[in-house]
């Protein structure tokens, strides 16, 4: 998945959604997440997953 079509997803997607992704998967984003910051974590499937929802 390029950058654009990352951005893309990530706008679509809300902060808390991005959040329950990551701590599902055990990920801690860290002090200040931004989406961004959870959306390079995730891996692109998940993206992908969270965005059809």
């Amino acid at each position: 998945m390029n950058e654009k079509e990352r951005a893309e997803l990530i706008k679509n997607l809300d902060l808390k959604v991005l959040k329950e992704a990551a701590k599902a998967r055990g990920i801690k984003p860290g002090r200040c997440p931004t989406k961004a910051s959870i959306a390079k974590l995730l891996p692109d499937e998940e993206l992908l997953e969270l965005s059809k929802k």
